[in-house]
C-alpha cells in the first residue's frame, strides 16, 4: 500500500512541478530560472509546515500513509534538486554565464532555507 501512495502523491507532484514551469515560463531571467525556484521556494515552505505539523500536532508522522503520499511522494517529485543542478550546469557549460550560475544558486540554497523556516514558525509560532 506504501507504494501506491508514493506513486500517487509523486504522480501529482510531478504534474504541479510541470504545471507551475508551464505557468512561470513567461517570466524566465537569464540569470534565474523562475520555474525551478519557485518549485524549491513552495516545496520548501510546505516541507516546513509538514514538519511543524508533525513536531506540534503529531500530524504526517513518517511511516503514516499520509506522509508517503505528501511528504515523500507529493514534495520529493514536486522539488527539483537535480533540475536546479542541470540549470546550473547549464549556465556555466552552455550559457557561459557565470552571475547565472552564482545568482541561481544562491538564490535557491538562501531562499528554501528561508521558506523552510518561515513554513515552521507560521505553524509553531503564528498559528499556535
Amino acid at each position: 500500500m506504501t507504494f501506491l501512495f508514493l506513486f500517487l502523491g509523486g504522480g501529482f507532484g510531478a504534474l504541479s512541478r510541470y504545471g507551475l514551469f508551464h505557468l512561470l515560463r513567461t517570466f524566465e531571467h537569464e540569470h534565474i530560472r523562475i520555474g525551478v525556484f519557485a518549485a524549491n521556494i513552495l516545496g520548501s515552505f510546505l516541507i516546513g509546515i509538514a514538519l511543524a505539523l508533525f513536531i506540534k500536532y503529531n500530524l504526517l508522522p513518517r511511516g503514516s500513509a499520509l506522509h508517503f503520499f505528501f511528504v515523500t511522494g507529493f514534495l520529493g517529485a514536486f522539488t527539483t534538486f537535480s533540475t536546479f543542478a542541470q540549470d546550473n550546469l547549464e549556465f556555466l557549460l552552455f550559457e557561459k554565464n557565470i552571475a547565472g550560475f552564482f545568482i541561481n544558486t544562491g538564490a535557491n540554497i538562501f531562499g528554501t532555507m528561508c521558506a523552510v523556516f518561515l513554513g515552521y514558525f507560521l505553524i509553531t509560532k503564528v498559528f499556535s
